[in-house]
């Protein structure tokens, strides 16, 4: 009994002492996340971020609330010790705050509760500023109806589109309309008519050099027309008498040979292409959404569901986990983060939508504030300037969009190749039909010339013996 109670007293020492420690530590964490950081703008873009001006500010200090969200820090970061690390949002915002016209000297502090864990919801945080002066709120904020009836927003800084992730299903969908899609419909027709011009400037050519094979009546020269030109790859269609079909002939035939080639390989591509197919749900009651936004109220409210089995998560793999073991059949949530987690697992999963669309991603401050209209004008200029690109490629890994190149998104499919890709192919072909066709003319005419020259001669050799015949006497 005496070494039993020994053991008590020692193990009640020591959580006594473990206490002491820990209180005063948690304590201080505490408070200096009350406190805030203020040289966290400083830290991002510099000591120049807050020169002195000249304009009275209406709020000396303004203290900057912020959400703290374990799995999703790239808008918002904030660490173990609760200080405001950075993010997206607090650089848009630190940058706005440059192009005040007056001093603002930013305080930021994470909305959190006693554990150190997010104090509420986000529509908590921003109630939390609500009547408060100088105050605001960055992050990931969307602009909603009911919000602005307690809080005032800025002009947004970044879109707000929703999208459905969701598993994708390798599929192969390919059809016989896929033999032709390497090409467009204009260029299949510019093909045949090719096809048949060429069919025409042969059968004119031989025609001229009274081939036979083209003095047919007129329902067999047309077939011949159509057909010649094609049969020339597999067939021998008879005696080619004129020199300038010769050179039509040999000019289509490589012409169609690249043609082929081309076809061929851009065919390759449409037929290996790996097409996924996205499991969209048939109902929305097993959907997983971010903890903590609004987008549970947008799912029972567009989708009519009960809510019941919907599903909060509160990272990147946590929305893994979720679609991978069946408890949710997809999950809605922003864009930004949607392609986050699509640059993360790229192979099994797919987005659908957007499915809604909402007035964007601002800043907000309390109702009446006279930061407002600034802040705002503020934001627009930091939205024009390069500094939002560098941003967003920083936090939230979008490319920064080059100058020499188009802006617009990538095809999922091959492109199909028009009549501009062949243009100089078609020209030339044209132009060699033409000059063979006047070069045959020519040289028909000059040989008919001779001819005639020649017979005419031969008339008057002949007329010459006559008469030498007719004076020789009996």
């Amino acid at each position: 009994m005496e070494l039993k109670g020994r053991i008590v007293s020692l193990v009640f020492f020591t959580f006594l002492c473990v206490i002491r420690v820990v209180h005063p530590v948690k304590a201080s964490t505490l408070k200096q996340a009350h406190t805030g950081q203020v040289d966290l703008c400083a830290d991002i873009i510099g000591q120049e971020w807050n020169m002195n001006k000249s304009r009275k500010s209406p709020c000396p200090t303004l203290v900057v609330w912020v959400p703290k969200k374990t799995g999703f820090t790239e808008f918002v970061e904030v660490n173990e010790d609760n200080e405001v690390q950075g993010g997206f949002s607090v650089a848009i915002f630190c940058k706005a705050v440059q192009f005040l016209p007056f001093n603002v000297r930013p305080i930021f502090r994470p909305f959190i509760n006693e554990t150190g864990g997010m104090n509420g919801t986000y529509d908590d945080l921003l109630r939390h500023i609500e009547g408060q002066k100088c105050q605001a709120v960055a992050g990931d904020v969307t602009i909603r109806g009911n919000r602005a009836q307690y809080v005032s927003f800025t002009i947004p800084y970044l879109a707000a589109e929703i999208y459905m992730l969701v598993h994708a299903t390798p599929e192969w969908i390919q059809t016989l309309g896929t033999f032709l899609k390497p090409f467009t419909t204009r260029l299949w027709i510019t093909l045949v008519c090719a096809c048949i011009l060429t069919g025409i400037a042969v059968a004119l050519l031989e025609y001229r050099a009274d081939n036979p094979k083209f003095e047919s009546p007129f329902y067999k020269q047309l077939l011949m027309v159509i057909w010649f030109p094609i049969s020339t790859f597999f067939f021998h269609e008879g005696e080619i008498r004129n020199k300038c079909t010769k050179v039509v002939l040999v000019m289509w035939l490589c012409m169609i040979f690249i043609v082929l080639q081309i076809f061929t390989a851009t065919l390759s591509s449409w037929l290996t292409l790996d097409q996924l197919r996205p499991r969209v749900p048939s109902d929305h009651e097993k959907i997983g959404y971010q903890g903590g936004s609004f987008i549970k109220d947008l799912i029972i409210q567009k989708y009519k569901c009960s809510g019941k089995h919907l599903q909060a998560l509160n990272s990147y793999r946590e929305f893994k986990n979720a679609l991978d073991n069946g408890s949710v059949d997809g999950i809605v949530d922003h864009l930004y983060y949607i392609d986050l987690f699509l640059a993360k697992y790229p192979s099994e999963y797919t987005k659908v939508g957007p499915i809604h669309q909402e007035a964007g991603i601002a800043f907000a401050l309390p109702i009446g504030s006279a930061l407002l209209e600034d802040f705002s004008r503020a934001v627009i200029n930091v939205t024009e300037s390069e500094f939002m690109e560098a941003m967003k490629t920083k936090y939230l890994g979008l490319p920064i969009p080059s100058k020499s190149k188009s802006n617009r998104a990538q095809a999922p499919l091959p492109q199909s190749l028009d009549v501009k890709c062949f243009i100089g192919l078609f020209t030339f072909m044209g132009i060699v039909t033409i000059a063979a066709i006047i070069l045959s003319e020519v040289s028909l005419r000059r040989r008919g010339n001779k001819v005639g020259i020649e017979e005419e001669e031969c008339k008057q050799q002949a007329t010459a013996s006559e008469q030498v015949q007719i004076k020789i006497p009996d």
